[in-house]
């Protein structure tokens, strides 16, 4: 347990700026109100320099007027919020150092301080509790926050801040390929292989068997990736338009060996077909963001250069982008976004399984440490990927079904805002993953 400093009123109490940074970071919950946030009897921990890893987290019971806005009746802290005392937890926890602390990954800076950046790989932080990427925390503190401030004044929640804001769910496809290459056939047929060794590991000889019949199907059979107008009009008939994430780099064949095999081969620069079947979806409503390559993801120049030759190209600007295979360093990648001239990214999110990495579903600006207030970049997770439900997890089809309800589920119930990738290629029939699109969108549209 952690020491702390009680503060029962904030009013002539200097507020620190990465508490200030927490509250206006959810401002969408009580739409500039921050002060009667601010004034909540919180405690104040003093919270060390060292973060502990793994970091240890408790369950924190909610009062009986709040357990509807937990997980059966609570919420997931780090330890060290909580303060020591004979109180009943939820008054001693630091519930605005919990959401500075999630919004930022302390935990993982730490972790990357020590070891590097795990460029998005969950299963590199050995020893994390994985319920940490679970649930929309903090989110859920923001609603407890409203309903406690609400309680303090003696009125409704809807009376004092006004209506919850409206959940979204982004949708967003990387352009990795728009043909079928060498790099595709080899990476998807050792995800199909892959899958197969795991299935005979378990006993499973029959779905083995199949497993590796696709792995060879996928490397020798051809198909067309050119998948805009099939997912273009799918998202027209449910009234949905999504953000295409397009290659910058040079493409082509005068490339090293690791760019020819990690980063697409199509050139934006070189193709008017690709050129002009963006420049008609950005003008029907459809937002062109960069996927810059594989080794951009701490380079302020070659980011620019690629955004620039995107821009060019299109004959437009382009603000927003994702780096490609989730390259990301908490020290060097947005710092490196910003100065080459992004206004906002969708990185923060797993490879290796959905979640929610800062536990959050929000569109925010993070912190800058050395300056000590909020970065200029906004933030929006991703919570789910394709790849999830076909390529990491052998699952069936009403599984699949299961885990898009439950991420969805979860932004819904917050009323949140997070992003969802679901490749261009993947529409064919090489991959056969567009039933699972049009259940995601089928589903969005009967929660909208």
């Amino acid at each position: 347990m952690a020491s702390a400093i009680y503060r029962p009123t904030m009013n002539f109490v200097p507020v620190r700026p990465e508490r200030s940074y927490a509250v206006k970071a959810l401002e969408r919950y009580w739409q500039n109100r921050e002060s009667l946030i601010l004034r909540l009897p919180i405690p104040e921990v003093l919270y060390p320099d060292i973060e502990q890893l793994p970091p240890p987290v408790e369950f924190v019971e909610l009062p009986n007027w709040a357990t509807d806005i937990a997980v059966e009746g609570s919420l997931l802290v780090p330890k060290q919020a909580i303060a020591e005392g004979e109180t009943p937890p939820w008054t001693r926890t630091d519930w605005l150092w919990v959401i500075f602390w999630y919004l930022n990954g302390l935990a993982e800076q730490s972790f990357e301080r020590q070891h590097g950046p795990i460029h998005s790989y969950s299963f590199q932080l050995k020893g994390w509790d994985s319920r940490l990427w679970s649930r929309a925390w903090v989110n859920r503190i923001a609603l407890f926050l409203r309903r406690w401030a609400a309680r303090e004044q003696g009125v409704s929640e809807q009376a004092l801040f006004g209506s919850l804001p409206k959940a979204e769910i982004i949708l967003t496809h990387d352009v990795d390929a728009i043909a079928k290459t060498l790099a595709i056939r080899f990476k998807q047929t050792a995800f199909h292989s892959f899958n197969a060794v795991r299935s005979l590991l378990r006993g499973q000889i029959g779905s083995s068997l199949s497993k590796l019949a696709n792995a060879a199907k996928f490397l020798f059979s051809q198909d067309n990736y050119w998948c805009f107008d099939r997912i273009t009009a799918l998202e027209k008939t449910h009234g949905f338009r999504s953000h295409f994430n397009i290659y910058g780099g040079p493409g082509g064949w005068q490339r090293t060996f690791q760019e020819l095999l990690l980063d697409p081969a199509y050139s934006i620069a070189t193709h008017p077909k690709l050129k002009q079947q963006l420049q008609k979806m950005s003008a029907e409503g459809w937002t062109i963001g960069l996927h810059q390559s594989f080794n951009a993801w701490a380079d302020a120049e070659q980011m620019q250069g690629e955004r620039q030759r995107l821009e060019k190209a299109l004959g437009f600007p382009v603000t927003s982008c994702r780096q490609h295979w989730l390259r990301f360093s908490w020290e060097q990648t947005w710092q490196a976004q910003q100065k080459a001239g992004f206004a906002l990214d969708s990185t923060l999110g797993f490879n290796d399984r959905p979640g929610f990495r800062t536990g959050v579903a929000l569109q925010y600006h993070p912190w800058c440490f050395k300056s000590r207030r909020e970065q200029n970049l906004q933030v929006l997770p991703m919570v789910l990927m394709d790849s999830h439900l076909y390529d990491y997890r052998n699952l069936s089809d009403s599984e699949r079904n299961t885990q898009i309800a439950y991420w969805l589920d979860e932004i819904y119930a917050v009323h949140g805002t997070a992003s969802v990738i679901w490749h261009q290629r993947v529409m064919s029939n090489d991959y056969g993953w567009a039933t699972g699109y049009e259940t995601l969108l089928s589903t969005i549209e009967a929660k909208s």
